[in-house]
């Protein structure tokens, strides 16, 4: 059998609504591994919020912060950092309209302001997290790889009409925006992954339910999309599979004839 290279983003694939991952997704990834396969996380997740998550379904291979950094049997072979003076920018200008944000860097989180905003609150929730401790300035002294910023999609427009050129805004929450270089996605690092690693684009396949896993899932051999999936995600994807609550990582890689 020719080996793939399997990408799998974690809320809503790897994990069931319950943030879990089923005895059944555990077996498909061990079925994958003992045949030969690469498995590689791909996730809008920074490393502190995807580790327990590497460790206990032992991946060796990770991509983070919806693709600014990239991790190849644990070491960094990839990464796309946010420009400094841009996130600057962007900083004032949420400051002026109460929009609180998250700095990620490769391995930690931290909120620009002292206070808690509902919005943040519940949008963490989502995932499973909770607001990060306070560092007004740490984008001023560290590498970024991605930011979050808390607005509603009414609000866009103070942000996303062209006036960060060097960014791209992935909404993944009612509140919660992704702010990813421009160049940046899932896609451009797993593509990067791919190639490093000699796989040719007809022997990668990804498994998504979000936005920000669209562009992953039109742009490998087959993308396969949960049962849970936003409809404009599985309007593009190769396949659709049963939703993360229903053994959908098994199912569809015993389809795909990948694992017994």
């Amino acid at each position: 059998m020719k080996k793939k290279m399997i990408f799998f983003d974690i809320d809503g694939t790897l994990l069931n609504d319950e943030k879990k991952f089923l005895p059944s997704t555990k077996k498909a990834l061990e079925q994958l591994k003992e045949r030969g396969h690469e498995v590689v996380i791909a996730t809008g997740r920074n490393l502190f919020l995807a580790q327990s998550i590497i460790d206990e379904l032992e991946f060796d291979n990770y991509i983070i912060c919806n693709g600014a950094a990239g991790y190849f049997r644990n070491k960094l072979v990839f990464e796309n950092k946010l420009d400094q003076n841009e996130l600057k920018r962007l900083v004032e200008i949420s400051d002026k309209h109460n929009h609180d944000v998250i700095y990620e860097s490769a391995d930690k989180l931290k909120r620009r302001s002292k206070d808690n905003n509902i919005r943040m609150i519940n949008a963490m929730k989502s995932v499973g997290s909770s607001p990060p401790p306070h560092d007004r300035d740490y984008h001023l002294t560290n590498p970024i790889y991605q930011s979050l910023i808390f607005y509603t999609d009414e609000e866009k427009n103070a942000y996303e009409n062209g006036q960060f050129p060097k960014f791209k805004f992935i909404r993944w929450h009612a509140n919660g925006v992704d702010i990813v270089p421009h160049d940046g996605s899932k896609a451009h690092t797993v593509l990067d992954f791919a190639k490093q690693q000699g796989f040719a684009i007809e022997d990668t396949i990804a498994f998504g339910d979000g936005l920000n896993d669209l562009e992953m899932l039109t742009e490998v051999g087959v993308g396969v999309a949960m049962g849970n999936a936003l409809e404009v995600v599985k309007l593009k994807a190769d396949k659709i599979t049963k939703n993360c609550n229903e053994d959908g990582i098994y199912l569809a890689l015993q389809e795909l004839g990948l694992i017994q």
